[in-house]
Order: C-alpha cells, then sequence, then structure tokens
C-alpha cells in the first residue's frame, strides 16, 4: 500500500507495554474519532517456557511409568490370578480409606491377605524391598510368584539413569575409568595438568575405601601426581570427591563481583540443582560441559561406593541396612549408659530438632504411636551434634571411640533414600533383574513360554525395563481430529500399540530422526533459511576465534595482520584456551613487547580469550596434523553436525559414522570419537560466513570469514558501510510483501523469539495495523524504540561504596586511612559522580596528578570538573566507569572537544594511569582511551552516531523483518532509549513512572522527535555525511556536535527536522512542551482468558490440611476417580486457577440474582464449552453455596468475561482480576494527572525513598530539594482528587484513610517518612497494586479492592470492550444484557 500523505508512528516497545504516537511531519499529534492518536497498550510480561516445559517432561515420565507397569502387570496376570485373584485390587486399592475399597475388598491388607501370611508377616521377613530383591537373586528355592512381581515392580518404579549408555549389563558397575578419560577429553582447551591415563582399578579402590572425602582426596592428587599448590586441578579433585569447588578458583579468567566470588558448592549439596541455574548464568557452554564432565566422575566415584564391590546393588544395600542397625544400637547403648535425657531428645521426641536421629530418619516412635513426616535433618547436622554430645563421654569407652571413627570417615548410621541414588544406571538394575528372572524361571514356567514375537515373557519384561525412546523420535503422541500434536514428530509406519519389541516395526526412525533434525536445527540470525553451523564447528569455532582476536590491540592499536596470524597458529592451533597469561608470554618471547610495559599495554580483550578451536584439539587427538587436510575436514564437520544434532544418543551417530566413514577409521579412532561431546548451536550459517563481498577501497572479492583472516576486522566492522558485506545480504534476504493484516501469531514460530519478545512483537503488530487502518495509508517512517528486558540491562551488583572499600582493602596498609573514610561517608553521596571519581582517582586529577581537596569538590563548582576522555562532540557517552574523568578546571590543558589526549599530558601521566589499573581503580576500556594515541577515523565517527539510531536485540530484528514486509515504501528508524533520556534531561521534560502509564506514549511521540532529527541531520548513511562533512565543512547543514543536535536547527534538502529555541522564536520545543502536558493519551489492556495450570500452587496438601480450612477451596489431586474426591480423606490441591468469569442469571430462594462467576481452568476453557456443559457445572457450584435455597433458572448471559477486562461500576473504571472467596480484585483503570510543577517534585521524591537519600540540594541557591511544606502541599492535592475529581467514586477505604490521614501526615511524620507515604500513594494509583500506609494509621496492604460476585445490586456496571489502540470502543450493560 503507498503512503497517500504524510505522517510519522512512533512506538516505544517494551517486554510490558507499548507506547505509541502518530504525528505529521512537524510533530503535531494527529486525531481520528474525536481523540488524539497517541496511547499506550499494557500487557503481562509473558513468561518462558520453563515451568510448563517441566511439568509436561514430567507428566510424560510419569504416564509411561505406568504404561510400562501396566504391560509388566498382563504379563503376571493370569499366573498371579491362579494363586490370589484379589491380589491387583488389594494393591490398587491400598491407597484408599477401607469404606472407599470395593465390596469384595473390605479388608486391612493391602499387599497379603493369606490366613498364614498377611502384611505383617511380609514386613517382618522383608525390612526392605532389598531383603527380598537379595533373597530372589541368591536363592533357586521357589517363591511366590506375588513376591517377585513385587520385586520387579519396585525396579520399574525405579529404573536408574540412561546417562552412561557404553555401561554393559555384564559388565563393571561403574566405568570410572573412562568417565574420567571424557573428562580429560573435555579439557583439550584448558591449561590443565591432568594426566591423559589413570588406572581405574585404582580409582575404584579410593572410592570404595572407607576414607573420609578429604582423604580421598589427597589418594588422588597422589595417583595423579599432582601437588598442593595447582589449586586450580585441586578444586576439579574437590568436586570429584564430593567437597566444595570455589568457581572463582575453577575458573580463574573471569570477572567476578564481589558475591560470586563467594560461590562455592559441591555436587552433594541438598540445593545443587538451584546452584546449577546460578551456575549456568555465569559460565559459558564449554565451561558448563566441564562441570558436566567432572560430574560424571563424581557419579561414578559414588556409585562406587554404594555398591562397595558388590556384584548387586541389593545385596549393598542389605549391607548398608545391617550397618545402620548395628550402628544405631551403639549410640543407643551409649546414650543409655551416660545420657539418658539426651536419649529421649535423640530418639523419642516429637518436636526434635533438626540434629536428632529422629529427624534426620523422618520419624519417631513413642509409647506405641508412630509418627512420621518429621522435617528431615541433614547427616552433618546429626554428626556435629552427636560429636558434641559424645565428647562429654569417657573417650576410652569401645562405644564411643567406633562412633566418633565412623563419623570421621562419614560411615556412621548410612541412610537408604539419599540424593546419591540419582546416579545408579538402569544396567546395575537390569543386572540384578535379569539374575532374578533366571532363578524365577525356575519354579516359574510361564516366564520362559514364547508368543508370536519369538520373545519369553522374561525377555519382555527385560525388554520393557531397558528400553527408551530415542530423544530424536520423542514423543509417541496418538492423532488428534486428524493433525499430530505440535510437540510430535515421530513417523509411524503403521498404527497400533507400541512396545519395546515392535518399536522399529510400527515407528520410521530414520525419519523421524530427519524430521527431530529440521526441529532442532537453529536458523541463521542473518539469514533465516538456512541452518546455523553447530557451536563447535571447525567453521564456526574459527569465526568465533578470528571475531575477538581481531580486537586485540596492543599499546592501542590493532595489530598487524601478519602478527594476528602467527597467533592463531602458535597459540590457538593446539586447542587450548589462550589466557591473558599465555599471550603476554608469547607476545615477550617473540619481542613484540616488554616486560615493563607488559601489564598495561594489551587491550581489546577481557582478560584473556573466551573462545578456543576446542574442536581442533579434540581431533588432534584422532588424526595429528592432518587434522587440517580437506579430507578430514570434511569428515570432522559431518561428525560435529550428527554429535550435535544427536546429543547423548550415541546409537545413532555411531551408526551414521559406520555407514559413512566407518571404513575410513580405526576401532581406536571410532572410540575416541564417540567419547566426545558436542552439544549447541552457533548463531551463523556457512552460508553467510562464506558470502562474498569486497573493501569499498580495493574491491577485491573474498568470503567474508577469509576477510576476517585478511583483515583485522571483526564481523560487526565487515557489516559497515566501509565493505560490500551488507549489500550482499540485503540482496540475500528477499521477502515478499505481506500486510500485516495477513499475519498471525503462529507466523512469528519461525523467528525463534522468546516468549515475552515474542508477545511484544505481536502486540505491535496489532498496534500498527489498527492505526494503518484509521490513517488509510502507511506511515512514511516509523521510529521505533525497544526497551531492553531486564536481563539485557546493565546493572551494578555491588554498590559504588562496597567496591571502593574493597580496592582499597586490597592495598593494605596504603589504603587503611582511605577505607576508614569510606566507611563513614553515606552510602547516597557515592551517587554523587565528583565523589566516586574522587576515590576512584585516589584523590588526584586525571590530566595533572595534584590532589584534589575534598571540601572545595564537595561545595564550590568552579574549581574542578567532569571532562569526556571520548568528547561529547562525537558521542554521547556519560559511562562513568569508562569516560568520565576528575579534573582541575584551572590547570586543565586538555582541549575537551579533542581527541587523543595531548601528548605532554599522556606522557606524564602515564605512570598513574598504569598504576590505578594494575589496582582495579581504572577500568581497561578507560585505560585505552586515556592512552590511545590516533585520532578516531571516519568510521569510527559514524559508528558513534550510528550507536545512537541501531539496535541489535532480538525484538528489533524481528519487527524490523515484519515492517519490512508489511511497508515496503516506509522508512524504518530505530533509536536507542538513552536518545530520548538525553533529549528529556536538556530540555526538562520529567519522565516520572510511579504516577500514570502516559510516559510510554510520551516515549513514543519524543522517538518522533528525536530519531526524526537524527535521520534528517546525519541521513540514513552517517559515514556519507562525515566525509561530505569533512569536503564542506562551512555548510550549516554539516556542522555537528553530538552534544548541541538540539542547539542548531535541522534542515536538509528541504525538511525542517528541528527549529532551535531563540530568543526570537520559541522553536520547535514548544510545541513538543505542550504536547507532553497533554494528558490524552489512550489507555487499553490486554484482556484474556487464561489458560494453563490448573492451580496456581502446585502443593498438595494433606486431608488432615484441607479438613481444617475451607473444603470448597480444595479440589482433588485426581478427578477421574470419585473415591479421591473427598479432600477431607484425600487431601487435595487448591488455590485453583481462573480462565474467566461468566455472566449469570438464576433464581435462588424465588429471588433473582446476577453474578460474575469463575470458570476454572480445569473444565477445559469456554471455546471447549456447550452452555449446557456449563450450566450444569455452575448449578451445582450454586446449589452448594445455597444449600438452603433451591437454585433453579440458571441462565448464561455472557459466556466469557476476560481477566483484565475494563469495566464500569458505579462510576468509575477498574480491571477485572483474580477471584477470592466470593469476590474478585479490581484495580484501577483511571490514570491520574498532576500539574507538571507537581509532577517535577513527584520525580524527586520517588528519586529519594529508591535510593534512601533525602538530601539532594537544588542547584540553584544550595537548599534542599524536599521540604514538609512542599510534601503537604502534594498531600493536599492528593486528599483533593479523592474528595473532588472522579477518584471520590473509587472502591475500597484509601481514600477515606487518605483523609484521616492528614493530621498525622502534617504533624507526626519526618520528612523521609512523609516521603515514603506519598510514593506509596503514587504507586497505588499508577499500578492499583496495595501499599503500605502504617504510617498513616492505614494497614501494611491499604489498598487492595474487591467486588462481589453478586452484581444485581449495583447502580451501574458496564463491561467496556476496547479495540487494541482504543480509538474504538463499545459499552455492554451487564445489568440488562
Amino acid at each position: 500500500m503507498e503512503t497517500k500523505f504524510t505522517y510519522y508512528l512512533g512506538l516505544d516497545m517494551g517486554t510490558d507495554s507499548l507506547g505509541w504516537a502518530v504525528t505529521d511531519s512537524s510533530y503535531h499529534i494527529l486525531r481520528a474519532k474525536g481523540k488524539d492518536l497517541w496511547g499506550v497498550r499494557l500487557f503481562p510480561a509473558a513468561e518462558t517456557s520453563v515451568d510448563r516445559r517441566t511439568y509436561r517432561v514430567n507428566r510424560r515420565r510419569r504416564q509411561r511409568e505406568v504404561a510400562r507397569i501396566g504391560a509388566l502387570k498382563e504379563l503376571f496376570a493370569d499366573e498371579i490370578e491362579k494363586v490370589d485373584p484379589g491380589f491387583f485390587v488389594r494393591l490398587d486399592e491400598s491407597k484408599f480409606h477401607m469404606e472407599d475399597r470395593s465390596e469384595n475388598n473390605k479388608q486391612k491388607y493391602g499387599l497379603f491377605a493369606d490366613k498364614l501370611f498377611s502384611d505383617a508377616e511380609y514386613y517382618k521377613k522383608y525390612p526392605t524391598i532389598f531383603h527380598l530383591r537379595k533373597e530372589l537373586l541368591e536363592s533357586e528355592e521357589p517363591h511366590d510368584v506375588r513376591l517377585v512381581y513385587l520385586a520387579l515392580l519396585n525396579m520399574f518404579k525405579h529404573r536408574g539413569h540412561f546417562l552412561n549408555s557404553s555401561l554393559q549389563i555384564e559388565g563393571e558397575n561403574s566405568n570410572i575409568a573412562e568417565s574420567y578419560q571424557m573428562f580429560v577429553d573435555t579439557l583439550t582447551d584448558e591449561d590443565l595438568d591432568f594426566p591423559e591415563q589413570v588406572s581405574g582399578e585404582r580409582l575404584q579402590e579410593i572410592f570404595r575405601s572407607s576414607d573420609s572425602r578429604k582423604k580421598k582426596v589427597e589418594n588422588l592428587l597422589a595417583e595423579m601426581n599432582l601437588s598442593k599448590k595447582q589449586k586450580r586441578e585441586i578444586q576439579f579433585v574437590n568436586l570429584i570427591c564430593g567437597l566444595k569447588g570455589k568457581l572463582s578458583e575453577l575458573f580463574p579468567d573471569k570477572e567476578y563481583d564481589e558475591e560470586q566470588k563467594k560461590i562455592a558448592f559441591s555436587f552433594q549439596d541438598s540445593d545443587y540443582e538451584d546452584k546449577e541455574n546460578t551456575i549456568q548464568e555465569l559460565l559459558d557452554e564449554s565451561e558448563m560441559n566441564m562441570i558436566y564432565a567432572v560430574k560424571a566422575v563424581h557419579d561414578s566415584g559414588v556409585l562406587s561406593g554404594i555398591m562397595n564391590g558388590e556384584r548387586y546393588l541389593s545385596v549393598a544395600r542389605v549391607a548398608s541396612y545391617e550397618k545402620h542397625k548395628k550402628d544405631l544400637q551403639i549410640l543407643k547403648d551409649v546414650l543409655k549408659k551416660y545420657d539418658t535425657k539426651e536419649y529421649f531428645e535423640m530418639f523419642r521426641n516429637e518436636s526434635a530438632k533438626s540434629e536428632s536421629y529422629s529427624a534426620y530418619v523422618g520419624s519417631v516412635k513413642y509409647h506405641g504411636t508412630f509418627r512420621r513426616g518429621l522435617s528431615g535433618g541433614k547427616q552433618e547436622d546429626l554428626y556435629k551434634h552427636i560429636k558434641k554430645v559424645l565428647g562429654k563421654f569417657p573417650q576410652d569407652d569401645e562405644g564411643v571411640t567406633y562412633v566418633l571413627e565412623e563419623i570421621e570417615t562419614e560411615s556412621f548410621l548410612p541412610k537408604q533414600l539419599t540424593a546419591s541414588n540419582g546416579v545408579i544406571p538402569n544396567q546395575v538394575h537390569a543386572r540384578e533383574m535379569l539374575a532374578i528372572l533366571k532363578h524365577a524361571e525356575l519354579y516359574l514356567p510361564f516366564l520362559q513360554e514364547k508368543d508370536d514375537t519369538g520373545l519369553s515373557v522374561s525377555e519382555k519384561i527385560l525388554k520393557l525395563f531397558m528400553f527408551q525412546i530415542p530423544y530424536y523420535v520423542g514423543p509417541l503422541g496418538q492423532e488428534y481430529k486428524d493433525k499430530k500434536g505440535y510437540n510430535v514428530w515421530a513417523e509411524r509406519k503403521e498404527p497400533g500399540k507400541i512396545y519395546p519389541w515392535n518399536f522399529e516395526e510400527k515407528i520410521d526412525v530414520k525419519k523421524s530422526a530427519e524430521k527431530f533434525i529440521g526441529r532442532m536445527v537453529r536458523r541463521c540470525t542473518y539469514l533465516s533459511g538456512e541452518q546455523a553451523l553447530p557451536k563447535q564447528s571447525l567453521l564456526y569455532e574459527k569465526f568465533q576465534v578470528l571475531n575477538e582476536l581481531n580486537n586485540l590491540r596492543i599499546r592501542g592499536e590493532k595489530i598487524p595482520v601478519s602478527l594476528k596470524q602467527e597467533i592463531y597458529h602458535d597459540l590457538f592451533g593446539d586447542g587450548k584456551k589462550v589466557s591473558m597469561t599465555r599471550l603476554t608470554n608469547y607476545l615477550l618471547q617473540n619481542g613484540v613487547i616488554s616486560s615493563e610495559e607488559k601489564d598495561s599495554c594489551i587491550s581489546g580483550i577481557d582478560g584473556g580469550f573466551h573462545n578456543s578451536l576446542s574442536s581442533v584439539g579434540k581431533f588432534k587427538g584422532v588424526f595429528g596434523d592432518t587434522v587440517h587436510s580437506d579430507e578430514h575436514r570434511k569428515m570432522i564437520e559431518d561428525i560435529i553436525f550428527w554429535g550435535t544434532v544427536f546429543g547423548d544418543g550415541k546409537k545413532l551417530l555411531k551408526e551414521k559414522v559406520e555407514e559413512v566413514y566407518g571404513n575410513q577409521l580405526t576401532e581406536a579412532q571410532k572410540k575416541r570419537i564417540f567419547g566426545f561431546k558436542f552439544s549447541g548451536w552457533g548463531r551463523l550459517s556457512k552460508a553467510f560466513l562464506t558470502m562474498e563481498g569486497a573493501s569499498k577501497d580495493d574491491g577485491e572479492i573474498k568470503g567474508l570469514i577469509q576477510a576476517m583472516w585478511d583483515t583485522n576486522c571483526n564481523l560487526m566492522e565487515l557489516l559497515s558501510e566501509r565493505f560490500t558485506y551488507k549489500d550482499k545480504l540485503n540482496e540475500m534476504v528477499t521477502t515478499a510483501e505481506k500486510p500485516l493484516c495477513e499475519w498471525k501469531i503462529e507466523d512469528l514460530d519461525e523467528m525463534y523469539l522468546s516468549a515475552p519478545v515474542k508477545r511484544m512483537v505481536w502486540q505491535t503488530i496489532r498496534v500498527v495495523d489498527e492505526v494503518q487502518q484509521i490513517m488509510g495509508c502507511p506511515p512514511k517512517r516509523i521510529f521505533v524504540e525497544m526497551t531492553r528486558s531486564d536481563g539485557e540491562k546493565g546493572k551494578r551488583t555491588v554498590s559504588r561504596q562496597k567496591k571502593l572499600v574493597d580496592l582499597y582493602k586490597a592495598l593494605g596498609k596504603e589504603g587503611k586511612i582511605w577505607s576508614e573514610e569510606l566507611n563513614n561517608t553515606p552510602e547516597g553521596q557515592f551517587r554523587i559522580k565528583k565523589l566516586y571519581l574522587y576515590y576512584l582517582q585516589m584523590g588526584k586529577c586525571m590530566y595533572t596528578g595534584e590532589s584534589i581537596e575534598l571540601e572545595p569538590l564537595m561545595n564550590d563548582n568552579h574549581l574542578y570538573d567532569i571532562d569526556h576522555i571520548y568528547p561529547r562532540h562525537f558521542i554521547k557517552d556519560d559511562n562513568i566507569s569508562n569516560n568520565l574523568v576528575l579534573v582541575k578546571k584551572e590547570r586543565n590543558a586538555h582541549k575537551s572537544d579533542s581527541f587523543p589526549i595531548e601528548p605532554e599530558i599522556r606522557n606524564k601521566m602515564m605512570p598513574f594511569w598504569k598504576s590505578l589499573r594494575k589496582k582495579g581503580f581504572l577500568t581497561e576500556e578507560k585505560y585505552n582511551r586515556l592512552t590511545r594515541m590516533s585520532a578516531f577515523t571516519d568510521e569510527e565517527k559514524a559508528a558513534f552516531i550510528s550507536r545512537q539510531l541501531v539496535e541489535t536485540s532480538q525484538g528489533t530484528k524481528a519487527i524490523t523483518q515484519i515492517f519490512e514486509q508489511a511497508f515496503a515504501n516506509s522508512e524504518i528508524v530505530f533509536s536507542k532509549a538513552s536518545v530520548v533520556s538525553a533529549f528529556r534531561q536538556k530540555f526538562d521534560c520529567y519522565k516520572v513512572r510511579c504516577v500514570n502509564n502516559y510516559h510510554h506514549a510520551h516515549d513514543a511521540y519524543l522517538n518522533i522527535v528525536a530519531g526524526n532529527t537524527y535521520r534528517v541531520k546525519f541521513t540514513s548513511n552517517p559515514l556519507n555525511f562525515i566525509k561530505e562533512a569533512k569536503k564542506n565543512p562551512n555548510s550549516r547543514e554539516n556542522r555537528y556536535n553530538m552534544d548541541k543536535i538540539f542547539e542548531w536547527d535541522v534542515t536538509r534538502n528541504g525538511e525542517t527536522a528541528w527549529v532551535a529555541q531563540t530568543k526570537e522564536n520559541p522553536g520547535t520545543i514548544q510545541l513538543v512542551k505542550k504536547y507532553l502536558n497533554k494528558n490524552s493519551p489512550l489507555i487499553t489492556k490486554l484482556a484474556h482468558e487464561k489458560h494453563g495450570g490448573i492451580t496456581q500452587k502446585v502443593t498438595i496438601f494433606s486431608a488432615k490440611k484441607a479438613e481444617s480450612g475451607n473444603t470448597d477451596a480444595y479440589i482433588p489431586v485426581k478427578m477421574n476417580d470419585p473415591r479421591l474426591s473427598d479432600v477431607t480423606k484425600y487431601g487435595g490441591v487448591t488455590t485453583i486457577a481462573v480462565a474467566g468469569y461468566t455472566l449469570l442469571e438464576y433464581k435462588a430462594g424465588g429471588k433473582t440474582v446476577r453474578s460474575l462467576e469463575a470458570l476454572p481452568i480445569y473444565l477445559g476453557g469456554s471455546k471447549n464449552l456447550t452452555e449446557e456443559q456449563m450450566v450444569e457445572y455452575f448449578s451445582n457450584v450454586l446449589q452448594q453455596e445455597n444449600k438452603k435455597k433451591v437454585v433453579s433458572d440458571v441462565n448464561i448471559r455472557k459466556k466469557m468475561i476476560q481477566m483484565g477486562a475494563l469495566i464500569k461500576y458505579n462510576g468509575f473504571y477498574y480491571y477485572l482480576g483474580g477471584k477470592t472467596n466470593a469476590d474478585m480484585y479490581i484495580r484501577d483503570a483511571v490514570q491520574v494527572c498532576f500539574a507538571p510543577k507537581d509532577m517535577e517534585y513527584i520525580k524527586k521524591v520517588d528519586k529519594a525513598v529508591s535510593n534512601n537519600d533525602y538530601s539532594e540540594k537544588d542547584n540553584g541557591v544550595g537548599t534542599t530539594v524536599l521540604t514538609k511544606e512542599k510534601n503537604v502541599s502534594l498531600y493536599k492535592n492528593i486528599c483533593e482528587k479523592y474528595a473532588l475529581t472522579i477518584f471520590k467514586k473509587k472502591k475500597g477505604t484509601i481514600k477515606t484513610i487518605v483523609q484521616k490521614g492528614k493530621e498525622v501526615f502534617e504533624h507526626d511524620l519526618t520528612i523521609e517518612e512523609q516521603c515514603i507515604v506519598l510514593r506509596n500513594l503514587m504507586l497505588n494509583f499508577q499500578t492499583g497494586d496495595s501499599v503500605d500506609l502504617h504510617l498513616i494509621k492505614g494497614s501494611a496492604a491499604t489498598g487492595t479492592m474487591k467486588l462481589n460476585k453478586k452484581v444485581s445490586n449495583a447502580e451501574e456496571l458496564k463491561l467496556i470492550d476496547q479495540s487494541v489502540t482504543g480509538v474504538f470502543s463499545r459499552e455492554i450493560d451487564l445489568l440488562t444484557i
């Protein structure tokens, strides 16, 4: 569609809001339907799918377990029927109360009900299931078929893991040597000294010993010839032995804040999984693979300890049980002998402490009562307590000595159920199952019977037990309405039930695997039609290394290409990571740098290189130096690709390698290759990295990766205007036009967006589509600002004060006085830039080295100045860590607009700067800027301009692609939040987030103003602008200073983007401020029917808990069995999730009632329910509520009113929220407005409360900004809002509390307390959340509003149905519909 007239569209995109504005070319906001065309779309940020995926995986795992047990039951059914027809009924109904069991099963037993053998005899003979399993695998005597079934059933419920596919049933329990070899293989790119070969037998011996974990560490270090000086290696050995390893010592080349430096973990920590999530955020993929590899060695060692040299798990478990029994008796005897009071506390106290034995085992037995479910105590707590108690007893007592020695070796009172059970592989259980079945076949002939599959029952049982659906085949879901489920890609050969023995007859494994590859392989970031390369492919690793290496600078200058290539070959060629130490030593040895400058002359990299040629290192061990030959390169790339696709599915990888390269590889080479682990996808494709282009200077055509080799340019530089690669890329990405109205949310799936970004993009599409329909044509220009998500935002994790204190502490005596001074300075003071820089510079001027006096610095603005190293003329960079320095004004010989810093300053100050850098007071980037000797190139100047206008986030790329297809003739201009922020600061256009949501629309409007000014000033090609400005510097169009953009008129080719303010002309800013003071943005909120989990909490509450509360608030855990419906017997889940509300009209006791009834998610959603089904459900619910009245004539007046819907109730507007008993939560939907001066003051209050600093002074006169008088005035203004405006109709007690609290606020509160109250009142206006108003005699949760579901008596209740922009709306009267 062509643009009929010129208008601009501004967008401020966030993960939970979208601001939008429509203007003409002079920045007047356009109007339609009597409304100003600007507004805000609010929506809840979408959650990632991690939780849903976890629940889905667990649900499928449970469904498959039930199916396997069902198949086992089928195989045993006939034989068990012959001896005990009621056995399975008893087993299945053992969870029910007696009265709920079947008529033929009204008895107290759950397993055995024979006259001579009941449950009591069973548990007496077999105290644990392992006693039964041990007897069955050791004895050939005939056993009851039911006992064999129970033993197998237990194994089916605890199958073990499938992580070690190389283990054989007949082989060793734990292949610790293989785990160690895989660990060593992951270290190929690390500078660590672990030996390649270690005796597997010796490792087994160490782990099976009864030594303590510390002793095992000593033995392992000796076996590996490692010394105690090798701190990093010791940390890995600590982890292997179950001790804690310190993250900062495991990976010392990374930068950590103070909290991260403290992170230490053990694989045996009860909260290891939580810690693992934190660790994953700090480490890259190769580093995490090292953690996984060392954990595999640890797990093998733990398994060795569990098996304790036994062939079968049950034998080891029974021995462990007997040892626990013996240890317990000795402990009891000792305590009875010396301290009977402690005996009671240890074994019999129901309210036992966590260090007692009762807490350790989770149960207590005393005076005939037995109580389970005590909160479990930790082993270390029990050990510590016993040592403390036994310390008072005679140390020569035999029992005391035994207990203390066993505690020392960590083998006292071993437990059966521990987290360590997770290391037991399936093959260990399978070996035991095979032995049990072989013995059972001697007295249960049916186990040897074969059917038409050619398999015996025993063989089927083993196959059922050991079979795992290959993950590249995926879920075996059935079709629903002739469509496969979204997450089902398995290709069937024929229909029918799938068992392990007919799997390959029913499923086409190869086709399924091919489909899996199509699903799993990531798409290229730049060429979405191309497959991305595996992260560890040779080509991608080469790109990663070159992209980092090409940033390397020495003495501020990029290194020669020849030196870069030598570093690549000599240092990276062995596959190991290149640390700063390795690089420095190499440069010293080759005479590139001197020893005097080695600590300060290298820059451009962050403490060493993060990327390496790890795959080259791995395959060098297989092919030697021929790893780079063309013959091997293709083979290696294929193997890496297959390895990445199939992950842990080694079977398919082996088949693929055998099929394609089986004849070219020796058995030893294959074994080594199959031990490698490849995972993760890069973000670029081979087509992109080999894409041809040329430098515009010499025109020589070469592939992109070749250009990275032949030059010192990184990827972003090669995609700049200096080269033709970007033009070539645009040619390759040809997209057909696709109007916005044709886009569906499913179309976004192909863009691989995260859930929050996907929702943001979809809401943007909907708003822009409606704007285009209103205007009748597309905009000329679209200006987009994309707010970074919290995860992307840079944030200080350590306070400025703490950072400084740590730096000065590290100086020892030199920093002692400074540290004391810092500790005595309030935290808030360090937000003053001058003070923070003063301490970062150790109290000296950065350009003269002279001392700065603290008192004049804080009180006199004329003596000292903050200078920008990179001048504001070229770039807007106010980063205090990288670009700001504190200098004396009168002695400052540096001209603020020139760069680099003058040689005389640089030469004089270099030793001081080096000293600050070495001590950590100066960042590498700031040091590089101070010491750089060369001026900015034209390309750098253009890049500084582009940096204000170019975004690279995931959402930006998606919205660009969509808009380019939808608006072929519209220009898309991006701007960063910092551009609008600087504009607001310059012209005092305050942004106050805590009052209302209008600021999103204001930002969208300012994106148009600022974005268009930059666009007209610098054109769409900043490099051309810079070159033109060089040729014709006197032209008004070419004059520029990044700090003074809005101080001059901006015009080009007859288009005026900005008129500067002068004495004679108020300029464009007058119009801009006029609109920013208008309170007319349209506010809409996403209303939607909820789906997902049926409860908001996943906790299953006990029957006792349900009985003591409101039983109507609980639903059964399972709904497919009516016997479980009584939550007072079987417990249940509560906090039932609501999809939305249904408007009903019904009669209760003859009286007509209208009510908004909550529709639970578990019913399946309004679209899937008929009105008859809904009437039936609501009739039952209403009848239970109205127990003494007859409910009749239930009619649905409106089937679904969505969550978040806008309603008008008795004159005020609200958004509908969740359900609570017979009420619904509601939130303000009215935006409060204040005068500009009040808004300015509210911003100061908000800032003071957020920073806990109320001392801000007025720059002009030096008086305190926040005063009681101003606070009281603002409070009275709020009182007037509640008394005289629409807010007087607002529900709830907050308006009364505010009115009554006036006296308290004015006379009893301090300034700080007044500010807290004011800020909380503003937050209530803005969000509708409850706030703490206890300071004015309210509650700690004032402002919560509820609406009773029975609405018959309301004076007014209307549903406001708004379009996505709010330009169109209609009212539905819910009292008459």
